[in-house]
């Protein structure tokens, strides 16, 4: 199966002849991923557990435990995450005010580990 690349906080990514790109395994499951990670929390209506709504948490006091926890649950969504496979969070601070959210998980089609790195 495959879908439309879609760079999150983009338009719609352009293929090398300039007609609309499409993406299919590890990358589809990582722009998936990525797109419900940074969906609003109840956005869309007729999936109101879909999104976690991560970019409305930068500026706000950290809170591990929920990230953590808000993420694991958001990945148990994704068709393309192994859910016989554990998935990893982890979250690091490289410098003061910055944050990066490291999230492992095994891709459900090939049974390779994948990692997807956000950062504030």
């Amino acid at each position: 199966m495959s879908a439309l690349s879609h760079t999150m906080g983009g338009d719609l990514d352009l293929s090398a002849t300039g007609g609309i790109a499409v993406v299919t395994g590890a990358e589809q499951t990582r722009q998936a991923l990525l797109r419900r990670l940074c969906t609003n929390a109840a956005a869309y209506i007729w999936q109101p557990d879909y999104g976690a709504g991560l970019p409305a948490r930068v500026g706000t006091v950290l809170d591990e435990a929920g990230i953590r926890a808000l993420v694991l649950e958001q990945a148990q969504g994704e068709a393309g995450i192994d859910p016989s496979q554990p998935v990893t969070v982890t979250i690091t601070n490289p410098r003061v005010g910055a944050y990066l959210l490291a999230i492992s998980y095994t891709d459900a089609t090939t049974g390779t580990v994948q990692e997807l790195t956000l950062g504030t």
